[in-house]
């Protein structure tokens, strides 16, 4: 069920038949090498939600794109908004979820970028009382049973990163007027080995992606075909059905959290 597409009778009844679970997916806008639309997160966010709807009701709001990926400003295309803003409109378009009627909200991730951003903003949530859950949802994640069917049945590199064979053969199952795998450029997706020292010392920094992958692309696409696009959106799909029917299913979290909110209140009450 997709927000936009809903009249307001049809919004009201999607509510109460999602059991108030809203899926928001948030990818961004950046370069996916040269070969992949600036879009290409966002996209795949976007279709795996929809085929994963269709197995557990939910609610899917519109289009998301404001996302951390700051180390991509180099490149036309990016949109990369101020740190205190993404958390400010994020905050404010949860609690819009909210009040339309949601109390389960789930931020589905289509991009590695927002991993750390989006754990601290669910982190952030307990800062005040709130009557709502969010929770994170990496959207790519597979068993290790869905990851061997397919290096079982399909020819692929064996490396993943980002613009590579997995995220291609998406879009070309998505899209394939969008893929345009004669502009590859022959291994620009390796790593530049600038930044494996801090790799090597547990170090982590802001620049530490560009030192590696200076053209936003890596691992391998050239093996990439729809069919292993579409195993891969089903796969994704399907687990992120479980996990919406799990959160259904919950009733101690919200309960949990409220506990959570009663203990901090009793603190401040200490003479």
């Amino acid at each position: 069920m997709l927000w936009e597409n809903l009249t307001v009778k049809q919004f009201e009844e999607a509510v109460l038949f999602s059991e108030r679970v809203c899926v928001l997916p948030i990818g961004c806008l950046e370069k996916h090498g040269d070969h992949l639309p600036i879009g290409t997160d966002m996209m795949i966010a976007r279709s795996v939600s929809e085929k994963a709807s269709h197995l557990e009701p939910f609610v899917i709001f519109p289009y998301y794109f404001f996302a951390q990926v700051s180390e991509v400003r180099h490149f036309a295309g990016t949109v990369a908004v101020g740190s205190d803003i993404q958390m400010k409109l994020l905050r404010e378009v949860v609690k819009e979820i909210r009040r339309n009627g949601f109390d389960k909200i789930l931020l589905a991730n289509g991009h590695g970028g927002n991993n750390h951003w989006l754990r601290y903003f669910a982190q952030s949530m307990l800062d005040e009382r709130r009557d709502y859950m969010v929770y994170i949802y990496d959207l790519w994640e597979l068993s290790a049973e869905q990851h061997a069917y397919l290096e079982n049945h399909f020819e692929t590199p064996g490396d993943y990163g980002h613009a590579d064979h997995m995220e291609t053969s998406e879009i070309l199952h998505i899209n394939p007027s969008l893929v345009h795998m004669d502009r590859l450029n022959p291994r620009e997706w390796d790593p530049m080995g600038r930044g494996r020292w801090m790799s090597e010392e547990k170090l982590f920094a802001g620049i530490h992606w560009y030192t590696e992958y200076p053209n936003q692309i890596a691992g391998n696409p050239s093996l990439s075909n729809a069919e292993y696009g579409k195993t891969y959106l089903d796969f994704c799909a399907a687990n992120l059905a479980k996990a919406v029917k799990r959160i259904k299913e919950d009733g101690t979290a919200l309960k949990l959290q409220t506990e959570f909110y009663d203990r901090c209140d009793e603190v401040s009450k200490i003479r």
